[in-house]
């Protein structure tokens, strides 16, 4: 079982790249769950249509795109699309004025929600995510009287994140740092990443925010927060930024893929010309994470218990 939820873990991970910072949507009078949303289709390079889907249909392509599970156990598989289907359609609900200026509410990449509309029609998985839908349809979670803002990721390497400490802004009551241990035990993610000065420094002068100019000298992490993650570096050189640990993250996942430093939760020193990092978990860390969801419906808990513990003070109804 352990193996199997690792390699499930794996698999969402692929598709697990740096989120920009959140925003939390603008209360409506009567937030309802739309008939369709407008879905900004990437088609090629630099161009785009925008098509209306069905919200539920949006729902279980968004579910299928973010988590492609290798494992057999069909009923934890089962478990943990119910689990996504209701994070899917939330995320969708509350966000959906998120692009409205642009002529759409969301787009298909991880600025919103990955989302690829001819998953259902590929996915080996789709039977069972279909099933999901339909089991979970229209149920959001609130928070008072607004959809929460149901933020995710692939692992938190064994302890959650306030979205106030990666982000910055005002604290988000169920977006909130803590413990995550496994009920089988079993261990989070780590990870290391071993990378040569220039190719780092590359790296880092892609993007404004983190360039240091002609040299590379160190990385200091000045502050962290509760869960262990960076909140803020010092990036010596030429130049000396001090960013956020996830924008130091986001920076160096758009030019050297997500794989490379994959989360804010780890130490990193230099030796000679190379900097070498070891972490902990996939992902900013708020809000849920996968690879516990998936540990604790391996462990029969109920999607609604799931949820609960990841989104504390939320609700289920129907919107």
């Amino acid at each position: 079982m352990r193996r199997i939820l690792v390699a499930l873990v794996l698999a969402m991970a692929a598709a697990c790249a740096p989120r920009p910072q959140p925003r939390l949507p603008a209360p409506a009078p009567t937030p309802e769950a739309p008939r369709l949303v407008r879905v900004r289709i990437s088609t090629s390079p630099g161009r785009h249509e925008v098509v209306g889907v069905p919200l539920e249909e949006y729902v279980l392509a968004s579910a299928l795109s973010e988590v492609a599970p290798p494992a057999k156990d069909t009923a934890v598989v089962a478990r943990a699309f119910e689990v996504q289907t209701i994070v899917a359609r939330t995320y969708a609900v509350a966000n959906l004025r998120r692009h409205a200026a642009e002529g759409f509410d969301v787009c298909d990449s991880t600025h919103c929600q990955l989302v690829d509309l001819d998953r259902p029609r590929r996915s080996r998985w789709a039977n069972i995510a279909r099933a999901a839908v339909e089991a979970t349809r229209g149920l959001v979670l609130y928070h008072g009287e607004h959809p929460a803002l149901a933020l995710f990721h692939a692992d938190c390497g064994g302890y959650l994140a306030a979205a106030a400490d990666v982000w910055g802004g005002t604290a988000v009551p169920y977006l909130r740092g803590g413990a995550d241990r496994l009920p089988d035990g079993s261990a989070h993610a780590s990870w290391q990443l071993a990378i040569e000065r220039e190719q780092l420094r590359a790296a880092l002068n892609a993007s404004p925010r983190t360039a240091v100019g002609a040299r590379l000298d160190t990385i200091d992490v000045q502050s962290r927060d509760a869960s262990g993650r960076a909140r803020l570096l010092l990036l010596n050189g030429a130049r000396a930024p001090v960013v956020r640990g996830e924008d130091f993250r986001a920076a160096l996942s758009a030019a050297l893929g997500p794989r490379a430093v994959r989360s804010a939760r780890f130490d990193v020193r230099r030796e000679g010309d190379r900097f070498f990092f070891e972490g902990h978990g996939f992902g900013h860390g708020v809000g849920l994470c996968q690879r516990g969801a998936l540990a604790r419906a391996a462990a029969g808990e109920p999607v609604e218990k799931i949820l609960a513990f990841y989104y504390p003070g939320t609700r289920l109804r129907k919107a």
